[in-house]
C-alpha cells in the first residue's frame, strides 16, 4: 500500500486522503465503513477531511480490517499518521533509475547535465557532507577549469530553488547545505527513494531473521518495487562511479535475498519477474541464476530450470574458461532430483494457504445466534483454559458456512484478537481437486511462518510437532475451510490457548473438544434484511412477493443472494418478476445463477463426493413422496432393506444432504430435492417409474396394515387377500401404535395418493384413500379425506373399476357431510346407493343408505330420515350383521332425539346397546352410541345416567384418538354437569375442548353422533 500512502512521483499523501482513496477503493460509502469499523460517521468524516490528522491506532486499525487491508498496510496506515502533517512543500528526488525531481507532485527540471550530476552525487551519499574537490571531479573530471568552484556555487544555489521555491516560512538553506567545502543534501525517506529502498530492505531482512518470511516478502517486494533501472542512468557522467555500481550490487544481493526467502514458503511465481531482471542484466551472476532454476523448478517448470543451466555453464565457458561454482552444481542437482518441494506434489492446483484471511463482504446479515454460540466456545487463558478454541461450522453447500466463519474471525481481529497469525486453506472437501494432503498443507504454512525449506521435517507428525511449537504462545487464529475429514483435520489443529481454529465442513465431523454449529437456512426476517442490503428499495415496494422469492429460494443464502444479484443487475424487474420466473421455471436450479456462480454447481461437488451406492439413493429421493421420510419407506423407494437404507441415509446425513429431523425422520431441502429429483430423471423415465411403483405400493401396503387396528368389524376389504406384501412393512401391535404411524406419515401418504395418480398407477391411487379413511375420519382431517378421496374416484373411473368408484363415492359423500356440504354430500351417496344395486351387492349397498339418510337428517328434514331409516332397517336385519344393524339404530336413536322424539330416541338407544356389539372389535362405534344415548338422557332430564353414559364415551374416544368426536361429547358432558351445578367438571371439560378445538383447524365441528357407515 505503500502507492496508496505516498505517490510515487510526489509528496506523500496527508492520511485523510489516504483513507479515502481506499474507502472509494473498496467501494464502500462513509457511513458503511463507518458501521464495518465501529465508528462514527461524524470520526470518519474528521479523519478524512484533515480535521483530526492524528487518529488513535487502534481506531486506524479497525479500519484497515474494515477495508480488508493486511497486518502490513494497517500499520503503513498508523506510520502515516504518526507523522503527522506533511509540511507545505514537498520535494522527490529519484536516483533509482534516471534522476527526476518532483515538487509538489510536478515533474521540474534540475538544470543541465553537470547541474544534474551534482544532485545524483548528493543523493547517493545523503545526508552525508561530500567535498567540493569529490563534487568537481565526478561532473567535471579532466574538464575542470579556473571558475569550476564559481559554477559549483552557482549549481547549488540553483538545485535550492529549484526543490525549495521561495515562499513564505520556507527554508531552502537547509536542504543543500555548504560548510568548509564541503556540501551536504538533508532529506528523509519520504523525500529519496534511495532511503526508502534501504529502509524497506533493513525491514524485510529483519522480519526474516524474526522468523516470518511472509512478512518479509511483503517488504522485499516494497522495497524492489522503487528499483526503476540502472541508477542515474541518464546521466554519462556518473556511470562509472564506484557509488552507481556498489548500489546495483546492493539491489543485485537483494534480490537474491528475495527469491531465497520466498522460495522457503513456495511462493516461487513471484519472485521468478525480479530473478530473470537480474540474471539478463548479469547473465554471469552464479547465485542468482541458481536462485532462478529452484523458483523455475517450484513452479512447475523443470525444463526452462535445466535449460537456464545449460545456458549459465556454457557462457562460463566461453567467457571465463571456468565450470559452474558450487551454487550452481546444487541448484542443478536439485532440479534433477526434483528434490524441490511444490505446493502439491499430486499435481493439482497449489493448496491455497496465506497469512492473512478472505475479505469480509458488506451484506453479511444475520446469524446472531450462531454468532453468540461461536464466541462461547472461544477458550479464554485467562480463566484457566489450556487447550485451543476448536469451531467447527457444518451444513449444507450454499448454506453460508465460510461467510459466517470469516465475519467472526474478521470480527475478532477488529477486537484486536488473534493478530499475530492468520492462517486460511481451502481443504478441498468437495472441490473439483482431491482433498488437500494435510502434510502439504502443513509445509505450506510452515514456510509461511518463516522455516526454511530444507529445515521442513518430511514427516506428517513431525511437521504437525513443529507447526503447534511455532503457534504455541502467539495469537492465532486458523481457518481450515472445506475439510473432508477428521483425519485431514486432526493434523492441523493447534494446541495452545492463544489459538484458535476454525473449521467448516458440508460432512458432519466429529472433533474433540470442539463446539459444533450447524447451520441451516435463515429465518424470513433475515432473509429480508439480506435481500434489502443488496437490491434496497424494491424489497419494501412488494414485500408479499419479496417473501415469496424467499421462500423459493429455500431460505438458502447462496440461492438468496443469486436471486439478489440478478435482480441488481436489472432494475426493471420487480420482485414478482423474480417470484413468477422461479415458479414458472422447469429448472428453478437454473433460474438461480449470477455471473459464473451457480447453487447447481455447488451441490454438484457435494454429489460427486458420494460412493454410487448413496448417490443413486440421493437420486431417487428427489421422487419420494412427502415432506419428509423415514429410513424404510426410503429403503423401498430404493429397493434396498431397511437396515441399508438407514445406513445410506446417515451417510447422507453426514454429508448435510438430508436433515435429520424428529422421530428419526429425514427430510431434503427444497432446492435439494429439485435438483435430486432433476439427476433421477437423466436416468430414464423407467427408472423413475420402478422406484415411483415401489415406494406407492410399499405406503399402500403399510397403510393397509396400519389400518387393520382401526378397522370397523363390517368395514370392506379394500386389498385383495393374499396381494403380494413389499418387504420392510412396520408392524402395528394396536390402534394407538397405527395412529401414532399414520400422524407421522400423513403428508407422505397425502403426496403418494397424488404420486400414483401422477405415474398413472390408477389402482393404487383409488385404494390408498380408502384405507386411510378411518383415520382421516379419527384425526377429523376432512381436508385430506375429501381430496384423496377426490383423486380416488378420478383414477378408479380412469381404471373402470366400478366397485372402488362406488366406494369412493360413499366414503367422499361422508366426508362432505361431515364440513356441512350436504348438497354434494346426498349426490355422490345417492351415486353410491345406485351404483351398488346396479352391481348387485346388498350388503355393501347398506352403508350408502345409511349414510344418505343421515345426511338428510343433517339438511334439517329429520321426519323423512326417520322413516327412510326404518325402511333400510328389515335389509339389515336381513343381511344379518349385528354391526350394521347397530350403526342404523344408533343413527335413528340420533335423528329421533334431534326431532324431539326423546323418549324413543332413549329406547332405541337402549335397543342398539342391547345387541351386544363387541367394544374391543368397535370401541368407536360404542363410544359414538353412547355418546347419543346421554344426549337423549340429557334432554329427557336424566342427568346422572347421562354424566355416567358420557364419561364412558369420552373415555374410549381419548383411548382412540377420535379428536372431533371427542370434542362434542365433552360439549354434551359439560352441559350435563352445569345441570347438577359441577362448575369444576365443567371447567375440566371446557379446557379439555379448547386444546382440540386450538388442534383441529377450520373444521372443529363435525355432527359425528351421525355415524357414517363404510
Amino acid at each position: 500500500m505503500t502507492g496508496e500512502m505516498t505517490d510515487t512521483d510526489g509528496p506523500p499523501r496527508r492520511l485523510g486522503e489516504v483513507v479515502a482513496g481506499l474507502r472509494v477503493r473498496a467501494g464502500l460509502t462513509q457511513r458503511q465503513l463507518a458501521d464495518l469499523a465501529g465508528l462514527s460517521l461524524a470520526g470518519l468524516r474528521d479523519v478524512e477531511q484533515g480535521r483530526v490528522v492524528t487518529p488513535r491506532p487502534a481506531n486506524l486499525r479497525r479500519l484497515a480490517a474494515a477495508l480488508g487491508l493486511s497486518h502490513d498496510e494497517a500499520e503503513d496506515l498508523v506510520e502515516l499518521s504518526r507523522r503527522g502533517q506533511p509540511a507545505e512543500q514537498h520535494f522527490r528526488i529519484r536516483v533509482l533509475g534516471p534522476l527526476a525531481v518532483t515538487v509538489n507532485g510536478v515533474e521540474v527540471d534540475p538544470g543541465p547535465a553537470r547541474q544534474q550530476a551534482l544532485l545524483g552525487l548528493l543523493a547517493l551519499t545523503p545526508n552525508v557532507p561530500v567535498s567540493r574537490d569529490a563534487l568537481i571531479e565526478a561532473a567535471w573530471g579532466e574538464r575542470r577549469h579556473g571558475n569550476t568552484v564559481s559554477l559549483v556555487q552557482t549549481s547549488m544555489s540553483r538545485l535550492r530553488q529549484r526543490l525549495v521555491p521561495k515562499q513564505p516560512g520556507s527554508d531552502r538553506a537547509k536542504v543543500l547545505t555548504a560548510s568548509r567545502g564541503r556540501y551536504r543534501l538533508t532529506v528523509t525517506r519520504e523525500q529519496l527513494d534511495l532511503l526508502e529502498f534501504r529502509h524497506r530492505a533493513a525491514e524485510a531482512r529483519q522480519a526474516r531473521k524474526a522468523g516470518d518470511a511472509a512478512r518479509a516478502c511483503v517488504l522485499f517486494r516494497k522495497a524492489l518495487s522503487l528499483w526503476r533501472g540502472e541508477p542515474l542512468a541518464n546521466l554519462e557522467t556518473t556511470r562509472v562511479q564506484p557509488l552507481v555500481t556498489a548500489l546495483v550490487e546492493e539491489w543485485k544481493t537483494l534480490v537474491v535475498d528475495y527469491a531465497e526467502t520466498a522460495t522457503q514458503i513456495g511462493c516461487y511465481d513471484e519472485v521468478l519477474p525480479e530473478l530473470r531482471r537480474l540474471v539478463g542484466d548479469d547473465p554471469l551472476h552464479e547465485v542468482a541464476t541458481a536462485r532462478l532454476m529452484i523458483a523455475l523448478a517450484g513452479s512447475g517448470q523443470q525444463a526452462a530450470a535445466l535449460n537456464a543451466f545449460d545456458e549459465v555453464r556454457r557462457r562460463l565457458r566461453e567467457e571465463l574458461g571456468a565450470d559452474p561454482g558450487p551454487e550452481l552444481t546444487e541448484a542443478h542437482q536439485r532440479v534433477l532430483r526434483q528434490d524441490v518441494v511444490r505446493a502439491d506434489p499430486t499435481g493439482a492446483d497449489p493448496v491455497t494457504a496465506h497469512r492473512q484471511l478472505p475479505p469480509d463482504i458488506l451484506e453479511f446479515t444475520g446469524r446472531e445466534a450462531e454468532l453468540s454460540e461461536l464466541r462461547a466456545g472461544l477458550p479464554a487463558p485467562t480463566r484457566g483454559d489450556t487447550a485451543a478454541g476448536i469451531l467447527v461450522l457444518q451444513g449444507m453447500g450454499g448454506v453460508g458456512k465460510t461467510r459466517l466463519a470469516v465475519h467472526l474471525a474478521r470480527q475478532l481481529l477488529a477486537e484486536g484478537r488473534y493478530a499475530d497469525v492468520q492462517l486460511y486453506v481451502d481443504l478441498r472437501g468437495h472441490s473439483d481437486q482431491p482433498p488437500a494432503d494435510p502434510s502439504t498443507v502443513l509445509d505450506s504454512f510452515l514456510r509461511l511462518l518463516g522455516v526454511a525449506g530444507e529445515s521442513v521435517p518430511r514427516t506428517l507428525d513431525e511437521r504437525s510437532a513443529l507447526y503447534r511449537s511455532l503457534l504455541h504462545g502467539r495469537h492465532a487464529v486458523v481457518l481450515l475451510d472445506n475439510a473432508a475429514s477428521e483425519e485431514q483435520v486432526l493434523p492441523l489443529l493447534p494446541a495452545g490457548p492463544t489459538n484458535l481454529a476454525m473449521v467448516t465442513s458440508r460432512r458432519t465431523l466429529a472433533l474433540d473438544g470442539s463446539r459444533t454449529v450447524t447451520l441451516e437456512g435463515f429465518p424470513l426476517p433475515d432473509a429480508e434484511a439480506l435481500l434489502r442490503r443488496i437490491v434496497g428499495q424494491r424489497v419494501a415496494d412488494d414485500p408479499a412477493a419479496t417473501r415469496m422469492v424467499v421462500e423459493l429460494c429455500g431460505r438458502l443464502p447462496l440461492a438468496l443472494t443469486l436471486a439478489a444479484r440478478r435482480l441488481q443487475a436489472r432494475p426493471a424487474w420487480r420482485f414478482a418478476d423474480a417470484a413468477a420466473r422461479l415458479r414458472a421455471a422447469g429448472d428453478r436450479l437454473g433460474e438461480l445463477a449470477a455471473g459464473s456462480r451457480r447453487v447447481r454447481a455447488v451441490f454438484d461437488l457435494s454429489y460427486r463426493a458420494l460412493d454410487p451406492e448413496a448417490r443413486r439413493m440421493f437420486r431417487l429421493l428427489g421422487l419420494h413422496p412427502g415432506e419428509d421420510f423415514a429410513a424404510a419407506s426410503a429403503a423401498a423407494l430404493a429397493g434396498v432393506s431397511p437396515a441399508v437404507g438407514e445406513r445410506i441415509l446417515d451417510q447422507l446425513a453426514d454429508e448435510h444432504l438430508v436433515t435429520s429431523a424428529p422421530a428419526g425422520r429425514y427430510r431434503l431441502h427444497d432446492l435439494l430435492r429439485d435438483y435430486a429429483r432433476d439427476l433421477a430423471e437423466r436416468d430414464g423415465e423407467r427408472a423413475c417409474r420402478e422406484a415411483v411403483r415401489r415406494v406407492v405400493y410399499w405406503y399402500l401396503h403399510a397403510a393397509d396394515a396400519a389400518n387393520k387396528p382401526l378397522r370397523k368389524p363390517n368395514e370392506e376389504e379394500v386389498l385383495p387377500s393374499g396381494a403380494g406384501e413389499p418387504p420392510g412393512l412396520p408392524v402395528f401391535p394396536d390402534s394407538a401404535s397405527a395412529f401414532d404411524w399414520f400422524r407421522a406419515e400423513q403428508g407422505a401418504l397425502t403426496a403418494t395418493t397424488a404420486l400414483a395418480w401422477e405415474y398413472g398407477l390408477l389402482e393404487a391411487a383409488s385404494q390408498l384413500p380408502a384405507v386411510l379413511r378411518n383415520y382421516w375420519e379419527r384425526a377429523s382431517e376432512w381436508d385430506h379425506w375429501i381430496g384423496g378421496a377426490r383423486v380416488a374416484l378420478a383414477a378408479a373411473r380412469l381404471a373402470g373399476d366400478r366397485t372402488a368408484e362406488a366406494r369412493t363415492l360413499n366414503d367422499l359423500g361422508c366426508a362432505l357431510s361431515q364440513i356441512g356440504n350436504l348438497e354434494e354430500a346426498v349426490d355422490m351417496l345417492t351415486r353410491a346407493c345406485d351404483l351398488r344395486a346396479a352391481l348387485g351387492d346388498e350388503r355393501r349397498r347398506l352403508g350408502p343408505l345409511l349414510n344418505l339418510a343421515v345426511a338428510v337428517a343433517m339438511s334439517g328434514d329429520l321426519h323423512r330420515a326417520i322413516r327412510h331409516m326404518r325402511e333400510v332397517l328389515p335389509l339389515a336385519r336381513k343381511v344379518g350383521d349385528v354391526y350394521n344393524e347397530a350403526w342404523l339404530l344408533n343413527n335413528l336413536a340420533h335423528a329421533q332425539a334431534l326431532a324431539g322424539m326423546h323418549e324413543e330416541a332413549i329406547g332405541t338407544y337402549r335397543a342398539t346397546l342391547a345387541l351386544g356389539r363387541d367394544c374391543s372389535a368397535d370401541p368407536v362405534g360404542v363410544a359414538q352410541t353412547l355418546g347419543g344415548f346421554g344426549q337423549a338422557l340429557l334432554s329427557a332430564g336424566e342427568h346422572d345416567e347421562a354424566i355416567a353414559v358420557l364419561r364412558r364415551a369420552c373415555a374410549i374416544y381419548r383411548q382412540e384418538n377420535c379428536t372431533a368426536f371427542l370434542l362434542e361429547a365433552l360439549a354434551t358432558l359439560a352441559a350435563a354437569l352445569r345441570e347438577i351445578g359441577d362448575e369444576v367438571g365443567v371447567k375440566e371439560c371446557e379446557v379439555e375442548a379448547q386444546a382440540i378445538v386450538d388442534g383441529l383447524g377450520p373444521y372443529a365441528y363435525a355432527p359425528v353422533s351421525h355415524a357414517p357407515l363404510p
